[in-house]
């Protein structure tokens, strides 16, 4: 079987496999609901014609059967006009999962008279006992008919046994009342005589509680007690007292006895006369050994009647399970190099068309967004063609060009996030990517816009670029349930499945790299920071910079800054709380300028307020892009609390404005700041935090070296050094397709 072949046949199980839990689970909710059974037939009964001659019908192990008792033995019952009511001894059904009691309910309804219920094991297996109460009722009770008491036992152990035995002694002393005493359970206290397959599993194990209840019985003179056995007939007395083994109503027959047959017991009560008697169901078979084959092929059908979807799903589960275990042992895996391949060049004169997938874009202000539209104009700079493909925004009317605005979804705003949501399903899509013979694919996320790169990849044969610019797990917080299991699980798997099918990764920084190494993305990789825009700083004038440290800091403070969208994964509260210890602690004036917007502004606002520093602390909010490099080149300080960057962009644009940076470690930053030369990072903690903050704020000789390293070292992060090493990645990885196809390269 070819791989498509293959695929097809396991998205199809698997579509059959939601049709049937759906249909499962719509046979639950759309029958109607059945409660407290049995209460409602005795009222029934009672409430009914009362006569002093009656009769009734007992049937045991009807085992959810469906040849046997449902199509004959129902039949039988209904045909005797004389029959007034049934009862059940227990083990009505084949376990106690929903299912099997609405399948019994939906037998039972055949019925043209009452019938009540009594409790055996299968009904509370499986947790069953809690459905058995809801559909029918108490496990034990009781009722009067005529003259004559009727009382229900529970011998599975769900009753507690003191409890029940003085609910016992009590309800025959009530009985005594009677003329006639019957008492139905499911386990004899009388061991049978014929020990049969079935048996031992219907005689009650407890020997005090089998005295307790032969003496009770003898003592008030019970006219008849009804047990569960299998598919045998029999009758003892004991102490005067009848005991009545029978079961018979479904079930498979391995017995040659003449006591083992399909049957019900008719009870006929005249006046101090009480006549039982089996009725039997005949087979087909005659012969014992047809019989036996016949019996076995009703209890058969009776399991797979019962079970019929359960075992479609195991069936259909088990070979989803093949399917994919021999998908994955059948697929070859290549580690090497294929040598073999054509070697030719990736493209004739050097330049590349390359295709862009995101899901947010312009005028979506981030770090996404930036890095892509940075990237693309310095790729365009040396002469490549980029297009992106990016979200609709609405009101957003201007065209820019090089850009494929694809139509929304949905467009969804919340207190955190404006989604964006493009239709990664509209043709539209295809047709604007077809307009171009691309080289290469550039994804900038793992899912959504990105899968829609990766498909369109997928089909043209044209190599994927992922770049990894988001830690998912850190957005956890954001989604309405299984946080942890997203955080801990499903983030770090959707990364590695994804990025296994792309051709290529890019990290901004080295730790993002070794995090997709630990998660186990195996494609060749490139760590490459998003390129700074030098020209944005070289044209803004003095002016413009003089004018914000006068606004922002008019009595010559020390100048700090901080540029960060304001939600919780970005830990603003951190950097609050580290700057009210760096006001407690040193004399050195200052003032700190935190620029961005976002969902949090109003609690951070309340929080500055708090610890009085609504002075000191200046929520500027957003800043048009094109003059954000003015309040870089503004600061002295740029302080920086985020954990949850995959690359220190921020930093590196701060440094580029001569400002060291005070920051925690992690993976967005541990990479480009050398502690002690361009700035300081510490552990997540106030105290150590603030302590570099005080020592840069009282030693000016060392924040001012640290400023002019902070450019030096930005300087090797300009647009065009980055697009020329982004560039030749994608040579790189279009050659590596030339020589390996992706066929050999799925992982």
């Amino acid at each position: 079987m070819d791989k498509k072949s293959l695929k097809r046949l396991i998205y199809t199980i698997g579509i059959i496999i939601i049709a049937l839990l759906s249909y499962k689970i719509y046979l639950i909710s759309s029958e109607s609901n059945f409660h407290e059974s049995n209460y409602k037939n005795m009222k029934m009964i009672q409430n009914g014609e009362q006569k002093a001659s009656y009769s009734f019908a007992i049937v045991g192990s009807i085992k959810n059967s469906i040849d046997v008792f449902q199509d004959k033995m129902i039949n039988d019952i209904n045909a005797d006009k004389s029959i007034g009511f049934v009862i059940s001894t227990g083990n009505s059904v084949l376990d106690g999962t929903e299912d099997k009691y609405r399948i019994l309910n939906k037998s039972l309804s055949k019925l043209t008279v009452p019938y009540l219920m009594g409790l055996g094991e299968s009904e509370i297996s499986d947790g069953g006992g809690e459905r058995f109460y809801k559909h029918f009722g108490p496990f034990y009770y009781s009722f009067v008919y005529d003259d004559s008491y009727f009382i229900f036992i529970d011998t599975t152990g769900m009753t507690s046994a003191d409890w029940q035995k003085d609910w016992i002694v009590n309800e025959l002393v009530k009985a005594d009342n009677y003329s006639r005493k019957f008492v139905f359970m499911n386990d004899s206290p009388v061991e049978p005589g014929n020990q049969d397959l079935f048996a031992d599993s219907n005689y009650i194990k407890k020997e005090g509680f089998r005295s307790f209840l032969k003496t009770q019985f003898s003592k008030h003179k019970v006219t008849g007690v009804f047990t569960n056995g299998s598919t045998d007939y029999e009758k003892k007395v004991i102490d005067g007292v009848s005991y009545y083994l029978s079961g018979g109503a479904g079930g498979v027959l391995l017995d040659d006895s003449t006591n083992s047959s399909y049957h019900y017991l008719k009870v006929d009560v005249t006046g101090d006369k009480v006549v039982v008697e089996p009725q039997a169901v005949s087979l087909n078979a005659t012969h014992s050994i047809t019989r036996r084959i016949e019996s076995l092929w009703i209890f058969i059908h009776s399991i797979f009647y019962a079970q019929f979807i359960n075992i479609l799903l195991l069936m259909f589960g088990v070979l989803l399970l093949f399917l994919v275990l021999y998908r994955k042992v059948s697929k070859e895996v290549h580690y090497y190099r294929n040598f073999t391949g054509s070697g030719k060049a990736p493209v004739p004169d050097g330049k590349l068309n390359i295709a862009m997938f995101t899901n947010n874009y312009f005028p979506f202000l981030g770090g996404v967004p930036v890095s892509i539209r940075r990237l693309a104009i310095a790729l365009r700079n040396r002469g490549n063609s980029v297009v992106i493909f990016a979200p609709q925004y609405p009101g957003a009317v201007e065209a820019e060009e090089g850009v494929v605005r694809c139509k929304l979804l949905n467009y969804r705003k919340t207190n955190k996030f404006d989604f964006a949501i493009a239709n990664i399903y509209s043709p539209d899509i295809n047709r604007e990517f077809i307009k171009n013979k691309y080289d290469v694919i550039h994804v900038h996320h793992p899912f959504w816009m990105g899968k829609r790169g990766l498909k369109l990849g997928l089909k043209y044969d044209i190599p994927v670029v992922l770049t990894y610019h988001t830690r998912l797990e850190m957005y956890s917080e954001n989604l309405p349930i299984f946080k942890m299991v997203f955080k801990n699980i499903l983030s770090h798997r959707m990364t590695r499945k994804f990025a296994q099918k792309c051709d290529a990764v890019i990290a901004p920084t080295l730790s993002v790299k070794e995090y997709l190494v630990n998660v186990g993305v195996s494609r060749q990789k490139l760590v490459l920071p998003t390129g700074i825009d030098f020209e944005k700083y070289n044209v803004i004038d003095d002016d413009f910079i003089n004018n914000i440290r006068l606004s922002q800091a008019p009595n010559g403070e020390t100048l700090l800054c901080s540029v960060s969208r304001l939600a919780v994964e970005k830990n603003i509260n951190f950097l609050i709380r580290g700057l009210k210890y760096v006001k407690e602690n040193t004399d050195v004036r200052f003032k700190c300028m935190i620029i961005g917007n976002g969902p949090e502004r109003e609690n951070i606002k309340n929080l500055v307020d708090e610890y009085s520093l609504s002075d000191d602390i200046l929520l500027i909010g957003s800043v048009d892009p094109e003059k954000i490099a003015g309040y870089y080149l503004a600061s002295d300080l740029f302080v920086f609390s985020s954990v949850s960057e995959t690359q220190g962009m921020v930093l590196l644009e701060a440094m580029a404005g001569k400002c060291p940076v005070a920051c925690i470690r992690s993976s967005g930053t541990d990479d480009v700041i050398k502690d002690g030369y361009n700035g300081y990072k510490t552990p997540m903690e106030i105290e150590a935090w603030a302590e570099k903050v005080i020592c840069l704020l009282e030693n000016k000789n060392e924040l001012e070296t640290m400023g002019s390293n902070a450019l030096l070292y930005a300087q090797n992060y300009s647009m065009e050094k980055m697009a020329e090493r982004v560039e030749s990645f994608y040579k790189k990885t279009i050659q590596t397709r030339n020589e390996q196809p992706r066929e050999s390269k799925d992982a």
